[in-house]
């Protein structure tokens, strides 16, 4: 995966999409390195010029579920990624942060953290 978040945006959405398989983040050395691959590719969109292409869309849609899974599994080091990016500038980035906040497994896990940042 590492080499594929460094791809096109379609190889980052298949990358983000098998990252955030629940399965593979019962291991903290695992959930560290999902983190860092999906706040890389998170990072990438801030870069990104053609917004409008259905590439970027796909793929911002995909981390607008990913970020929650990874988050639920390690909840300390997740949040404040999360913290990080929902604070960016950037409006497609803080958008995938809210579509994560939508979900229920981060309503479940930390309600009082979700309705700050919603």
């Amino acid at each position: 995966m590492e080499e594929w978040i460094c791809g096109n945006l379609l190889e980052e959405r298949a990358a983000a999409a098998a990252l955030a398989e629940p399965r593979l983040l019962r291991n903290p050395e695992n959930i560290r390195r999902v983190l860092a691959m999906l706040d890389q590719i998170t990072e990438g969109l801030k870069n990104e010029e053609n917004r409008k292409s259905e590439e970027f869309r796909v793929l911002c849609k995909a981390l607008g579920y990913c970020w929650s899974v990874a988050v639920v599994a390690d909840p300390h080091s997740g949040k404040k990624l999360m913290e990080k990016w929902l604070a960016s500038q950037d409006r497609d980035v803080r958008w995938v942060m809210r579509e994560n906040l939508k979900k229920n497994r981060l309503r479940k896990l930390d309600p009082a953290w979700v309705e700050k940042w919603d």
